[in-house]
């Protein structure tokens, strides 16, 4: 003690040796504490993998169009007359639309009547020429055995008859003619009223009473707009572009599910009707036509809409949420938890349904996938697992 106090400097030493090693003892400590804290387990959601038929499907997205359009032309000149309907009635077929200035058309018909009447006139008139002409031609071969008349008087009856008959086929001709004549005019008058030729909607009105209309418009310019467009929608129809490798898939009579825009809650089913099979040179793709019936005529021309072509099924494949795959470069893979650790598996992918999706290789299908947490862990990672609920 002595010896201490006679050193000061030794028993400073001593205290601050003493400090430090106490000092480094808690800290030792609390490092442990802290391992022990970071070395807790990992937990992560997982599921079991689906194993049920998959339908293999293709989405596309294309416009709604009519099963029939059609813009309504004049097939004689003349003026409107009347408009029976307008835009957004619906028409039965053979239902009046317009009416042209038929006054003229009218006058037509009831001059060629009466130049029929005039030429079948006429006919009657030759008849009587023609029998009287017969009757001549039958005395004098009665009288020529006798000698009562020379052969010349014969040969001008039968000259006469010949000539009677002639005449009678060229007023005949006429007759012919004037029927014909009477027939195109009727034609034209009843061309003077424009009916619908099909049930369905009238889209557009392009045309007022008073317009002038001349059927060269409809003859020489198929593309123009025309009086009005008449689009029938009882039926509406899909025209989708299918890539090349899609291509052998696509066959008529597949069924076909289309969700649009309005009615985003609503699937409406249709079918694979047709086929172009040709393919577009500049986007190598072929168009195939989905028909869908649409009684309550629902669907409009020119919606948008999501298509959806059921090509085949896959039997009992083995599925699971899309949400565990990961990808790194051209590798997919998942994690699984064997032995309460965190495995990395190699898988290929196939078909995608929603949200699930096929797997081809890489699992057995009692396996225990992870789903959530999947980001946390490594492989060999030690987890300790969740169920999830199957969705």
């Amino acid at each position: 003690m002595s010896r201490l106090v006679r050193h000061p400097f030794l028993a400073l030493g001593i205290v601050i040796f003493f400090a430090i090693t106490v000092l480094v003892i808690f800290r030792l400590s609390t490092g442990a504490k802290a391992d022990t804290k970071s070395a807790r387990l990992i937990t992560v959601g997982v599921v079991s993998p689906l194993q049920q038929d998959l339908d293999i499907r293709l989405t596309y997205t294309a416009d709604i169009s009519p099963n029939q359009v059609v813009n309504i032309f004049s097939r004689v000149d003349g003026y409107i007359a009347k408009l029976h309907v307008d835009k957004g009635d619906f028409v039965r077929a053979n239902q009046l639309l317009l009416e042209i200035d038929h006054t003229d058309y009218q006058h037509a018909v009831n001059q060629a009547k009466a130049n029929l009447s005039s030429a079948k006139a006429k006919v009657s008139q030759q008849d009587a020429a023609v029998r009287n002409a017969k009757l001549t031609f039958d005395r004098m071969q009665s009288l020529i055995k006798d000698q009562f008349v020379s052969q010349q008087d014969l040969d001008n009856a039968q000259v006469n008859l010949e000539a009677a008959w002639a005449a009678h086929e060229s007023l005949q001709a006429q007759v012919n003619q004037m029927e014909v004549a009477l027939a195109q005019a009727e034609t034209n008058l009843a061309y003077s009223y424009i009916r619908a030729p099909f049930p369905g909607y009238i889209a557009e009105r392009n045309l007022d009473t008073g317009s002038y209309v001349t059927s060269a418009t409809a003859s020489t310019s198929t593309m123009s707009r025309g009086i009005m467009s008449l689009h029938d929608i009882n039926t509406v129809r899909v025209l989708i572009e299918v890539v090349e490798r899609d291509i052998p898939l696509v066959k008529i009579g597949q069924k076909a599910e289309l969700r649009a825009e309005a009615y985003p809650d609503q699937v409406f089913e249709g079918t694979v009707t047709r086929i172009v099979q040709t393919l577009n040179r500049a986007t190598r793709t072929m168009t195939v036509e989905i028909d869908l019936p649409n009684k309550d005529r629902r669907l409009k021309g020119g919606m948008f809409a999501r298509v959806e072509v059921t090509v085949g099924t896959h039997h009992q494949a083995l599925q699971i949420p899309i949400d565990t795959v990961s990808r790194l470069e051209d590798t997919q893979y998942i994690y699984v938890v064997r032995e309460g650790k965190a495995q990395r598996v190699d898988v290929e992918i196939g078909a995608r349904n929603n949200n699930l999706v096929e797997i081809l290789k890489g699992l057995s299908g009692d396996e225990q996938v992870v789903v959530s947490g999947k980001d946390l862990v490594q492989n060999g990672t030690p987890v300790q697992t969740q169920p999830l609920p199957e969705s």
